[in-house]
């Protein structure tokens, strides 16, 4: 790894310790590891004769935002809940995100096949009154295969982190972009021998790599 790169990381590593051992933050991480938990135990549990739908309750829960929060795309939660998730389209590609989850090995051989079930571009082929919902369609993604992403659901940021880091973003699919960020993550938590943190954590660190890049 880059000596740049593992030095931006440990910051951000550290950033990240210290806000969450603030009072008002102390409970995030909890909070954010036991919805992931109950995600990942009624995907394990789910079988192909019963409705998708069950997993549309996590996607704008409260305590999603404890993994990445919504801020201003809020205004477009409705859009999200009200005419993506009930599209039929929609809950087949879903469908067949939860269906990867179940039967494939976590590793970078997925992420092709993830870009390739196409759920972020069935965000064109909607009308929307109020905006696309993408925000809610990145972090649905991050929910479902946290031990490949970050928490980083806005493109914008994610664009930025990457550049940090060196990797270039341009014209790449969101999902090809964050496990590229996500590799150099994985390096520094083996470097650094971190491999007993929560996948939240080692999923949250990239969030803070603007901030303490810009210091």
């Amino acid at each position: 790894m880059e000596k740049d790169n593992e030095l931006l990381l440990r910051k951000a590593y550290e950033k990240l310790k210290i806000e969450l051992s603030q009072p008002e933050n102390q409970y995030i991480e909890r909070s954010a590891v036991q919805l992931l938990d109950e995600l990942s135990q009624e995907v394990l549990n789910w079988n192909i004769n019963d409705t998708i739908s069950i997993f549309d309750k996590y996607w704008t829960a409260t305590r999603a935002n404890d993994i990445s929060k919504e801020g201003t795309a809020k205004i477009f939660r409705s859009e999200f809940n009200n005419i993506f998730l009930k599209d039929q389209d929609v809950q087949n590609k879903i469908q067949s995100l939860i269906l990867l989850r179940l039967q494939e090995p976590l590793d970078y051989r997925l992420i092709s096949k993830i870009a390739n079930v196409k759920l972020i571009e069935q965000l064109n082929r909607i009308p929307f009154e109020n905006g696309r919902p993408l925000f809610y369609v990145h972090r649905l993604e991050i929910m479902i295969f946290p031990q490949l992403f970050t928490t980083i659901a806005d493109r914008n940021k994610l664009d930025k982190t990457a550049k940090l880091l060196g990797i270039k973003s341009d014209k790449v699919a969101f999902e090809r972009v964050q496990y590229q960020i996500r590799e150099k993550v994985n390096d520094f938590i083996h470097n650094e021998r971190l491999s007993q943190e929560s996948e939240f954590i080692k999923s949250a660190i990239a969030w803070w790599l603007l901030e303490v890049g810009n210091n």
